[in-house]
């Protein structure tokens, strides 16, 4: 795996105008002026309706496998613009995709479960709720092939209810809800671009197979990591919260990339682990490789 050098997220949330000189992005705002080094930078979020950004941008931004979000009129993102090509053997590895068996496919949706509900125990540990996190541990423990049982949604209802209250559901209109949506976003983007960067086809997923989806393995991929935007937003709701998000609010949720996950030992900022997380995928998907685990920093 290449070493990648991108670590900053970019929110422009006023109007501006963005282009594109010698490598940088440039972001002009009235008088202000900034520019940033596109190496640097894995994601753009795009919130205000006035923001221009012209052509030659767009397609450098591609070339840099740099995902750009955009927001509807009341800020929450509704799209995402990602490379239509991200890796020199792409036809190849597409094939070896396309052929990968049911039986591998239901061993790694059985790894993947088991990670996340252990990291959504865990989450429940540090927030000292002892008793729902035995139960998820002991759920982890029994996951089958397939998650044939659905543990993952019994989990997540015990999960959900121990860490925002027994009458919570995602179904409701409320900050932490909110909160979450966006910050999944955030993480779901940084999945997009790691996939399209190791040449997997973003709609070819394990266990996530919706026909108008085209990010099903992305979906896949994503369950591992959302007990880290579970515990920041845990951590940002309060009574005395709106129902919208504030702008300290988002740029929290998108410095969760800077938050340190472990991977086979080794710490690094979540938007590396998830590069590596998704390298050991397609290294277990295509060939004998062992799904490396992905756990909070202790």
């Amino acid at each position: 795996m290449s070493y990648d050098e991108a670590f900053r997220s970019v929110l422009v949330s006023s109007p501006a105008k963005l282009s594109l000189q010698a490598k940088h992005l440039v972001l002009s705002q009235e008088d202000k002026q900034a520019k940033l080094f596109l190496k640097d930078i894995h994601s753009i979020i795009l919130e205000s309706p006035q923001i221009t950004i012209t052509t030659a941008l767009l397609s450098a931004l591609c070339e840099h496998n740099i995902i750009v979000l955009t927001c509807d009129d009341t800020h929450h993102i509704n799209g995402i613009l990602h490379p239509y090509s991200g890796h020199f053997q792409q036809a190849k590895v597409a094939r070896e995709q396309m052929q990968v068996t049911k039986q591998k496919k239901s061993i790694l949706w059985q790894k993947i479960i088991k990670n996340k509900i252990t990291n959504q125990a865990y989450v429940l540990q540090t927030h000292h709720k002892h008793k729902a996190s035995d139960e998820l541990l002991l759920l982890a423990s029994n996951v089958t092939l397939g998650d044939s049982r659905n543990f993952e949604a019994i989990a997540a209802a015990a999960y959900f209810k121990a860490l925002f209250g027994k009458g919570f559901s995602r179904e409701q209109f409320c900050f932490a809800n909110s909160a979450l949506n966006y910050g999944y976003a955030i993480v779901r983007a940084c999945i997009v671009r790691n996939v399209c960067i190791s040449g997997l086809l973003p709609w070819l997923g394990i266990k996530h197979d919706n026909m108008y989806n085209s990010f099903n393995l992305c979906d896949d991929v994503i369950e591992v990591f959302r007990p880290w935007v579970d515990r920041c937003v845990l951590e940002l709701d309060t009574p005395s919260k709106d129902i919208s998000l504030q702008q300290e609010d988002k740029r929290t949720l998108i410095n969760i990339l800077q938050e340190k996950a472990c991977i086979d030992g080794q710490s690094y900022p979540l938007s590396r682990a998830i590069g590596r997380y998704v390298q050991s995928l397609k290294g277990a998907m295509l060939g004998e490789q062992s799904l490396l685990r992905v756990s909070f920093e202790t």
